[in-house]
């Protein structure tokens, strides 16, 4: 069952009586309604205490799937920039973007200037976490060439495995040359088909090395982070990040607004966001998405790519069939094993679902009675940012009381699973398994 104890028009009324502001006057009723979301938000970034099940599908003969996409996943995108800018805006004590979604502000800031910030930092969520990865396919070196050229938007390459021209698959393991020219001696001479490895380590940027070089043509399929798509808020642009980790990129945004030279200079405030954000990247380093998973009705144990491609050697090559295991590549890829023959194949999966925000007044904020007060401390303390100084400061307390109880509350999750451990680490065993640039 749903809680239903206090709906969004009176979370919002009990928010603007802790503030004094019962008219609604210094902080607007849309400046209430984005605070309270981003607590929920903030809220499941600590707990992950959103949990619901999912099922789609599978597309026959295809392996990857971007849980972002189905018509019924837990995790779709949804924050905007516009949204982002919006409580930016209201941080900053500047206009918002009137009809035409022109900035009509003070000469402290361009709309370039924050839109440039907020983009920055976005790419930068992508590079410092790898949470989201994406599939693709290119051609491969032409031999004797061992060298291919990468899209700029790349930021990094995850995995990557070669195709022939008879369309078998073999893993890319990931090294470097001076382990190749060590473990395989004259590699750059002796031309070999499949290839074994890939490197990034001594080429140019946006460029990935194959070793050995290749007899024949090919292709590569590799599994990357990119840049998002560019942002403009007239439009306006899906961030592409978890929804709730999008208060992240705004505190990124913040500190570099208000942490360069000139008349917006703010360094107590540029310090606080900057830290903000750097909390926002440790927890999305351990933030997972699926906890367990059925094919077909079975349970099976999510697995990571990296330990499939070595205890399950050439798994993209096996006829096609009913799958029966899940690799996890990160937070919103997965793979289904063996290729699926059909949409025949059920696939369910519990997982760590976005924070559910209210939209309408009457909806009810999807927490129990014993931590709304500290949803709504945290959702003061946010609305306190464009006040500044000693003001802002000492709602400090209200945040560290905020984090205090949703720490408590993860505890309490963990106490009553006994191997959450096991459970909650399915998007973040690929990372940490190739932290040893094994793949």
């Amino acid at each position: 069952m749903a809680y239903s104890y206090l709906t969004f028009a009176q979370a919002r009324a009990e928010l603007a009586n802790r503030l004094s502001d019962s008219l609604r006057i210094y902080w607007t009723d849309a400046e209430l309604k984005l605070a309270i979301r981003e607590a929920l938000r903030y809220w499941n970034t600590v707990t992950m205490f959103w949990r619901s099940r999912f099922t789609f599908n599978a597309t026959a003969n295809q392996f990857w799937y971007d849980l972002t996409v189905p018509a019924t996943t837990l995790i779709p995108y949804t924050v905007t920039d516009r949204e982002v800018i919006s409580f930016l805006l209201y941080n900053l004590i500047e206009p918002q973007l009137d009809g035409t979604f022109s900035y009509v502000g003070t000469d402290m800031f361009t709309l370039s200037d924050i839109v440039n910030a907020l983009q920055r930092r976005r790419d930068q969520f992508f590079l410092e976490t790898g949470m989201v990865t994406t599939q693709s396919v290119i051609n491969g070196p032409i031999p004797p060439a061992n060298r291919v050229s990468l899209a700029d938007s790349i930021i990094d390459v995850k995995r990557a495995a070669w195709i022939d021209q008879s369309h078998n698959y073999s893993t890319l393991w990931k090294t470097d040359e001076w382990a190749s020219e060590s473990f395989n001696y004259g590699w750059s001479t002796d031309p070999q088909n499949p290839p074994s490895s890939f490197s990034t380590a001594v080429v140019p940027p946006t460029t990935l090395s194959v070793i050995p070089p290749p007899q024949a043509s090919g292709q590569i399929e590799i599994i990357t982070t990119n840049t998002g798509t560019p942002l403009n808020p007239a439009t306006p642009i899906l961030l592409g990040i978890p929804d709730d980790f999008s208060w992240v990129v705004r505190m990124g945004a913040l500190a570099d607004l208000l942490g360069r030279e000139g008349q917006s200079r703010d360094e107590n405030r540029a310090q606080y966001a900057e830290a903000r954000w750097k909390e926002g990247i440790a927890l999305a380093k351990q933030f997972t998405s699926i906890l367990t998973g059925y094919l077909n009705g079975v349970q099976v144990f999510p697995q990571s790519v990296h330990a499939l491609s070595a205890f399950r050697s050439g798994w993209q090559d096996e006829a096609p069939a009913i799958s029966d295991s899940i690799a996890v590549m990160s937070w919103n890829l997965i793979a289904l094993v063996p290729l699926p023959i059909s949409t025949s194949v059920s696939i369910m999966l519990d997982m760590v679902q976005n924070a559910p925000v209210p939209v309408a007044d009457g909806d009810f904020i999807q927490i129990g009675r014993e931590d709304l007060d500290a949803l709504l401390d945290m959702a003061q303390h946010l609305l306190a940012f464009k006040q500044g100084g000693q003001e802002f400061m000492e709602t400090v307390p209200l945040y560290q009381s905020a984090v205090a109880q949703a720490k408590l509350r993860n505890s309490k999750i963990k106490e009553n699973i006994p191997f959450w451990e096991a459970l909650d680490d399915r998007a973040l065993v690929q990372e940490a398994e190739t932290e040893s640039k094994k793949d």
